[in-house]
């Protein structure tokens, strides 16, 4: 009896110590877990911030960067050309949309207060007047003005206007253009070159250059030859355009004729028209 409860006992100590050692294992291997996904969430966190960081470093300026820092000659132009064409084409784009809306709604005889809305914007930022009446629109005049100016030209324009985006006119005040002001509409802000037009990006630049050239009373004659090419099914390019400026600077044909040799000069490093 004595031998059998001795056993008893020897038998439920090793019981007691194999789950003992059984929890410390568990344990150990818990805690092992948990860093390993510790370390997962912070190597997680990490690539998130990196993938930030990247994508702001990618991201497209609203003003220009320093490009005095690039080689003159092709690393300057490449770098100039990755800065302004987006904001180019994208303005390009956008007059495109509203021109083919113009176009479908040409022969329309019914009109929602919508679209009526947003003809009365475009005339108003195109400077057309319209009396109101769907029935009695100038389609000619307003097809005239709301079209594209060719990527290309604005491209040479605004590298000939800004030295490749070196001027202090483009660095202080988002200037490509050479666009003066009015003297009542200059501002005198410390920093900025005065007599020109300031902008608040480029995007701003590039919007208000089109504008101007879409509006102004003169470029008409630029906007009537556009206005011929598009009535004889060519297309609106750098080539047939840049010649058809009057009136941009006091040089005359002689300013046009160095637009167009610049233009043929880098038309590699742009797009085809």
């Amino acid at each position: 009896m004595i031998s059998t409860r001795i056993r008893r006992f020897g038998a439920a100590i090793m019981m007691l110590f194999t789950l003992g050692l059984s929890g410390e294992v568990l344990a150990q291997q818990h805690e092992k877990t948990s860093h390993h996904q510790l370390q997962k969430t912070n190597t997680h966190g990490k690539k998130l911030a990196s993938s930030k960081k990247e994508y702001s470093r990618n991201s497209v300026s609203s003003s220009l960067p320093d490009l005095r820092k690039y080689p003159s000659g092709t690393p300057r132009k490449k770098a100039f050309l990755r800065t302004v064409m987006p904001y180019i084409t994208s303005q390009n784009a956008a007059i495109t949309a509203e021109r083919n809306w113009l176009i479908s709604k040409q022969y329309e005889k019914r009109w929602s207060p919508s679209e009526r809305a947003r003809l009365k914007d475009i005339t108003q930022r195109y400077k057309v007047k319209w009396s109101g009446n769907t029935r009695h629109i100038p389609w000619n005049n307003l097809l005239e003005r709301v079209d594209i100016i060719p990527t290309s030209m604005v491209a040479t324009m605004a590298a000939a206007e800004s030295g490749w985006g070196t001027s202090k006119l483009a660095r202080t005040n988002n200037n490509l253009f050479g666009m003066r002001c009015a003297q009542r509409h200059c501002n005198s802000e410390p920093g900025k070159v005065k007599g020109y037009l300031h902008y608040g990006s480029l995007k701003e630049s590039v919007n208000a250059y089109a504008m101007n050239l879409n509006t102004h009373q003169a470029y008409s004659s630029f906007r009537k030859s556009r206005a011929q090419l598009r009535r004889a099914d060519q297309e609106v390019t750098a080539t047939n355009m840049i010649h058809k400026l009057q009136g941009y600077s006091t040089k005359g044909k002689s300013y046009n004729n160095y637009l167009f040799a610049m233009y043929q000069d880098n038309r590699n490093l742009m797009p085809s028209n």
